[in-house]
C-alpha cells in the first residue's frame, strides 16, 4: 500500500525571507523521517500564513529485513553445551532468547550468531514520533516564543493537519495537536476540512488564499502590466521587488494609487527607495520620467471594488506623503552645510570596535584612493578628493532616515556644492557592488574609492582578530572580499593580492590573502568546473586577472580532444616528474632522436607561450603547449625515462620537468578531473 502524506501548518503572519524558507524546511524535515521508507515526488507550498508539504506514493512502513549478525566463538559462548555469559550477553544484545542463537561458521571457525530483524516501523507512528522535531527543527534567522511555550519558532503556529491516506495523524507540536481543520483569509475565517493537499489547496482558494507561489507571482504579474499598460507607463525594477511581494500577500489585488505631484521635486531615488523599501508598493516610469502615481499590491480580496480601493490607496497616499515631507525638510536642512561640516560630525561617530572613528577610516580610504588611481587609470586628486568626503553624509539627516541612501546623498550635496563630476559620481559609487549580480563602478576615480574602501575594512578588521566565524559576518566581510575581487576582475589590475593589500596602513596577517582567493574561488566555481577552478589556483598565482584568463581558457578548451590530451598525455609528464624539482637539462647529451626532437619542440614553442601568456592570451599558449603532445607522446613511446645511468635518467626528468614547468604557470593538471 502507498499513499500522500501531508503536512500543512497555520501560523501567524510570516516574514516574507521566511516563507519559501519555512516550505523548504518544511519538507525537508519531513523526508528525514521517511528515511528508509518507500515515497513519490514531493511537493511544497507557502504562503504568509500558509505552509505545506506533499509527498506522494509514501509506503505504509519500512520493509522488514533480516540480518544474520555473528558474536563470540562457539567455545566462548558454550560449555559443556550450557550458555556462557558472554552468549546470554549477546542474545541478549540482541533481543533474542539464547535458545534462538545459532552456531555458523565464521573466517576463524564457528561461532555463535542471531538472526536480527529490522525495519517494520509504520509510516504513520513514525511521522507521529518524529513531527514536532521536523517542524521545530526549521532553521530561521530570527525566532520568537509566544504564550508560555519553551519552544522557538519563525511565527506562533495555530493549526497543524497531518494526514497519511486521509486520515489523521496524532501528534502534538509546541502545544498545539494535530487535526484535519484549517481557516483561510482572515476576511474568510470558516474553518473546513481537508482530507489531502488537493482538498487544502481547494479550500484556501475558496477562501481567498492562494498557497502557490508561482501562481501568486503571475497574477501579480499580470495585474502590473494590465494597470500599467492603462496609465502608459511601466514599473520601475518589477522583479526586484515581486520576490518580496508574492510572499507579502495571500490573495493579491493590485491598485491604482498617487501622491501629490509638487512632491516629485525630491531626489528621484529617494522617492523610489521610499516606495519600494518602505511601502513595497511599485513605482511608475512614464518616458524614463517617475510618475506620481504607483501601483500597491494588496492582500485585501474585496479591493477590487472601487470604494475599498479608494480607502487603500488614500491610506498608502498619506503614509508615503509623510515620509516625503520629512525627507524634503531634512533635505532642505542637509544642503545647509557642506559635505565637509558633515564629515566633523565622523569623528564622533565609531567605526569598529578598537578600530577609531569614521573620520579615520574616511582619511585613510582618501589616502589609500590616491595610492591606487594611477593603477585603475584614475586621476589621483580627484579620487583622494571623493575619499575625504565619501563617508560626510553618513551624518547627514537624510542618511540617518533613510539609510539606504547612502552614498546617493553624498553624491546630491557634492553636485550642490560645486564639486567635479567625476568626484560626485565616485562618492555614490563607492558602495557598488552592494551584493551578487550587482556592477563594479563604471568611472576610474570611483573604483579606486570603492577598492580603497574595501581593502581597509578588510585589513583593518582582520588586524583586529574580527574574522568571520562560521556563517556569522556581522562585519560584511565576506561581501568587502567579493566587491575586491570584481572590481579588480572588472578593472584589469594587474598585481598579485599581497601587494594590493599591503598598500593599506594596516597589517590584515596572513589568513587574508587565502581569504579573498576563497571569495574569488566561490565566484568562479558558479560559473566553471570546480576541478578546473582548482586546478588554476594550484599553481600559488593570485593575480586575479590572470587566473580569471586561465579558468577561461581550460574552460573553453574543456568537453574538446585537446582537452582530452591535456589531461593524459601532460598529466603523465607531471607525475613521472613530480618528486624530481630541477628543469636543469643538457640538450647534447640527450643520446635518444625522440628525447631530441621534443627538446626541439618544446624551445619552438617556449618563446610563444610565454609571450601569450604575458599578453593574457591563454587560449594561445595552451595552444601552442598542445603542438608538443606527438613530441611527448612519442618520447614516452620510444624512451625509458628512469635509466639506471642516474645522469641519463636526471637529463631525461630535466627536460621533462621544464616542460611540466610551462603548464605549472596555467594549471596543475594533475587536479582535473579523470
Amino acid at each position: 500500500m502507498s499513499a500522500e502524506l501531508f503536512v500543512a501548518l497555520r501560523t501567524e503572519e510570516l516574514p516574507a525571507r521566511f516563507v519559501a524558507q519555512a516550505a523548504q524546511g518544511l519538507a525537508q524535515g519531513v523526508l528525514a523521517l521517511l528515511k528508509g521508507i518507500d515515497h513519490g515526488p514531493v511537493r511544497t507550498w507557502a504562503a504568509p500564513r500558509h505552509i505545506a508539504v506533499s509527498v506522494s506514493e509514501v509506503a505504509a512502513g519500512k520493509p522488514v529485513e533480516e540480518q544474520l549478525v555473528t558474536g563470540p566463538p562457539e567455545a566462548a559462548a558454550f560449555r559443556d553445551g550450557q550458555p556462557t555469559r558472554a552468549a546470554e550477553g549477546f542474545a541478549r544484545g540482541r533481543g533474542i532468547a539464547v535458545e534462538d542463537l545459532e552456531i555458523v561458521d565464521g573466517p576463524k571457525g564457528r561461532v555463535v550468531a542471531a538472526r536480527v530483524k529490522t525495519g517494520g516501523e509504520q509510516t504513520r507512528e513514525v511521522v507521529a514520533a518524529g513531527l514536532a522535531e521536523a517542524i521545530l527543527g526549521i532553521s530561521f534567522q530570527k525566532t520568537m516564543r509566544w504564550a508560555d511555550r519553551p519552544e522557538r519558532w519563525a511565527r506562533p503556529i495555530h493549526e497543524i493537519v497531518a494526514l497519511y491516506d486521509g486520515q489523521l495523524i496524532e501528534a502534538e507540536v509546541a502545544g498545539v495537536p494535530t487535526g484535519q481543520r484549517t481557516l483561510g483569509h482572515r476576511l474568510f475565517a470558516e474553518p473546513f476540512e481537508v482530507d489531502g493537499a488537493g482538498s487544502w489547496l481547494a479550500g484556501l482558494r475558496n477562501r481567498r488564499v492562494e498557497a502557490d507561489r508561482d501562481a501568486r507571482r503571475r497574477t501579480i504579474a499580470a495585474q502590473l502590466r494590465a494597470l500599467s499598460s492603462e496609465l502608459g507607463c511601466t514599473v520601475l525594477d518589477e522583479d526586484e521587488l515581486l520576490d518580496e511581494v508574492q510572499d507579502l500577500v495571500e490573495w493579491p489585488v493590485t491598485i491604482t494609487a498617487a501622491f501629490d505631484r509638487s512632491l516629485l521635486d525630491l531626489p528621484p531615488r529617494l522617492l523610489v527607495e521610499s516606495m519600494k523599501v518602505h511601502q513595497r508598493v511599485f513605482p511608475l516610469l512614464k518616458d524614463g520620467a517617475l510618475q506620481a502615481t504607483f501601483l500597491v499590491v494588496t492582500n485585501q480580496p474585496y479591493a477590487t471594488d472601487p470604494e475599498v480601493a479608494q480607502v487603500i490607496a488614500e491610506g498608502n497616499r498619506k503614509v508615503l506623503a509623510a515620509r516625503f515631507h520629512d525627507a524634503r525638510f531634512f533635505y532642505a536642512e542637509d544642503r545647509k552645510h557642506s559635505l565637509e561640516t558633515h564629515a566633523e560630525k565622523l569623528a564622533g561617530m565609531q567605526w569598529i570596535r578598537k578600530g577609531g572613528t569614521m573620520a579615520d577610516k574616511q582619511a585613510r580610504v582618501a589616502r589609500l584612493s590616491r595610492e591606487l588611481a594611477p593603477l585603475l587609470g584614475a586621476d589621483s586628486t580627484l579620487a583622494g578628493r571623493a575619499g575625504a568626503l565619501c563617508k560626510a553624509d553618513l551624518a547627514t539627516q537624510m542618511v540617518g532616515e533613510f539609510p539606504e541612501l547612502q552614498g546617493h546623498v553624498g553624491m546630491l550635496l557634492a553636485r550642490l556644492q560645486g564639486e567635479e563630476a567625476d568626484v560626485a559620481e565616485a562618492i555614490e559609487a563607492h558602495y557598488l557592488p552592494t551584493g551578487s549580480g550587482d556592477s563594479p563602478p563604471r568611472s576610474p576615480e570611483g573604483r579606486a574609492v570603492a577598492l580603497a574602501d574595501r581593502i581597509d575594512t578588510l585589513t583593518g578588521c582582520f588586524a583586529r582578530g574580527l574574522k568571520p566565524k562560521g556563517s556569522a559576518d556581522p562585519l560584511g566581510l565576506r561581501r568587502a572580499a567579493n566587491g575586491v575581487v570584481a572590481i579588480v576582475l572588472d578593472a584589469g589590475l594587474r598585481t598579485e593580492l599581497a601587494a594590493l593589500l599591503a598598500l593599506s596602513e594596516e597589517d590584515g596577517g596572513e589568513e587574508l590573502v587565502p581569504f579573498v582567493l576563497a571569495r574569488a574561488r566561490a565566484a568562479w566555481r558558479e560559473a566553471h568546473a570546480t576541478d578546473v577552478v582548482d586546478a588554476v589556483l594550484a599553481t600559488g598565482d593570485t593575480d586575479l586577472v590572470a587566473l580569471d584568463a586561465r579558468i577561461r581558457a581550460l574552460t573553453g578548451l574543456s568537453g574538446t580532444e585537446d582537452f582530452e590530451a591535456l589531461r593524459t598525455t601532460f598529466k603523465r609528464v607531471l607525475n613521472i616528474t613530480k618528486e624530481h624539482a630541477s628543469t636543469v637539462y643538457v640538450a647534447s647529451a640527450l643520446p635518444e632522436a625522440a628525447e631530441r626532437d621534443l627538446h626541439a619542440a618544446f624551445e619552438e614553442q617556449r618563446q610563444e607561450v610565454a609571450a601569450r601568456a604575458a599578453e593574457l592570451d591563454y587560449p594561445g599558449a595552451l595552444a601552442a603547449l598542445l603542438r608538443l603532445r606527438p613530441a611527448v607522446d612519442r618520447f614516452f613511446d620510444e624512451v625509458f625515462v628512469m635509466d639506471e645511468d642516474l645522469q641519463v635518467r636526471a637529463n631525461r626528468l630535466g627536460l621533462l620537468r621544464s616542460i611540466g614547468q610551462a603548464f605549472d604557470r596555467i594549471a596543475d593538471l594533475t587536479k582535473l578531473a579523470s
